[in-house]
């Protein structure tokens, strides 16, 4: 009887069931609840499906998604950037100042600045054993600092010829910050998904330990990912700056939140080794939806602030959540 028992079917109760269900519910949060904000702010939200109000949303929230398609990378790698706000902002200001070289040029310089802040970062968090928390926010306040003294307290405005192009080129009805965001999150995924490199991401956002004894250059590979963040962010403050046609040194103040927050909405783990970066896109856009809405609607900014931080709490409670699973399983 024992030796034929051990043939029959498991049976999976009602509680693993509804289990399995919540997870995956969690899992696919920002695809589901973006799908259900779509439709709620089409039907109910004055002028929120007009041509205008569609392409002003889809390159406003752009320039920070950027930022999180590279806070992603970094956050599944388990480190995470608290200044990428200041680095945005920084490689707007390097653009700003060398456009008289040429504008794709000084882009590239912009955006080189905020590879080497990663660098900087990932020497600090690899080689001298600094937390990577204390590590970023520490070169979020030297970054402020140098951009701040580099741009002379002032809004640098540019005067070079196709110095806003980037901006404001369109197709459709997207311009051009929204091409590159949508552009840069499908290159991304297919790095995660498709190659060595994205799978060795993965590893050490598991189980670094596991990873070295493997083979792999941890040290090497997570510096790596404090540069793609680096990058995007230098990405973004150039196309911010080209966008509104001047270099501001005093902005991004809000963009870490806004970027962890899509990021981890996206259902990339706080602990490592678990997100995608679709996921994240998905993240993006449902904070977009949901700012504009609440702006459509004439909601006080203060009380967005409020609805983002109770969306933040919820998602990493339901993040601790679903880790526990995991380790269960």
């Amino acid at each position: 009887m024992s030796a034929d028992r051990r043939f029959e079917p498991q049976t999976i109760s009602r509680t693993e069931r509804w289990g399995e269900t919540l997870q995956w519910l969690i899992e696919y949060r920002a695809f589901i609840l973006l799908a259900i904000a779509v439709v709620y702010a089409v039907l109910f939200v004055p002028f929120f499906a007009t041509e205008r109000n569609i392409t002003q949303m889809t390159t406003q929230f752009s320039i920070d998604g950027i930022i999180s398609i590279g806070l992603t990378i970094l956050m599944i790698a388990w480190g995470i950037d608290l200044g990428v706000g200041a680095t945005m902002a920084l490689g707007g200001v390097v653009f700003a100042l060398a456009q008289d070289l040429g504008v794709p040029i000084a882009a590239l310089l912009g955006i080189l600045a905020g590879a080497c802040v990663g660098i900087v970062n990932g020497f600090v968090v690899t080689k001298m054993r600094v937390n990577f928390f204390i590590a970023t926010l520490s070169s979020m306040v030297a970054v402020q600092g140098i951009t701040f003294i580099i741009s002379e307290e002032m809004t640098i405005y540019g005067h070079a010829e196709g110095f806003g192009w980037m901006g404001s080129a369109k197709l459709g009805i997207l311009e051009f910050p929204a091409l590159a965001f949508f552009g840069i999150g499908i290159i991304a995924h297919l790095i995660m998904t498709q190659t060595r490199i994205g799978t060795y991401w993965y590893a050490i956002g598991g189980n670094a330990d596991a990873s070295h004894r493997a083979g792999l250059h941890v040290n090497l590979l997570f510096a790596l990912a404090f540069v793609v963040a680096g990058l995007c962010s230098g990405v973004a403050g150039v196309l911010l700056a080209s966008r509104s046609v001047s270099a501001n040194p005093g902005v991004g103040r809000d963009t870490a939140l806004f970027a962890i927050s899509a990021t981890v909405i996206g259902g990339t783990s706080l602990f490592g080794g678990v997100g995608n970066v679709l996921g994240a896109v998905a993240g993006v856009l449902l904070l977009g939806v949901i700012r504009n809405s609440l702006n459509l609607l004439g909601v006080s900014a203060y009380w967005q602030w409020v609805i983002q931080g109770i969306i933040l709490v919820s998602v990493v409670i339901s993040d601790v959540y679903v880790n526990r699973r995991r380790r269960t399983a």
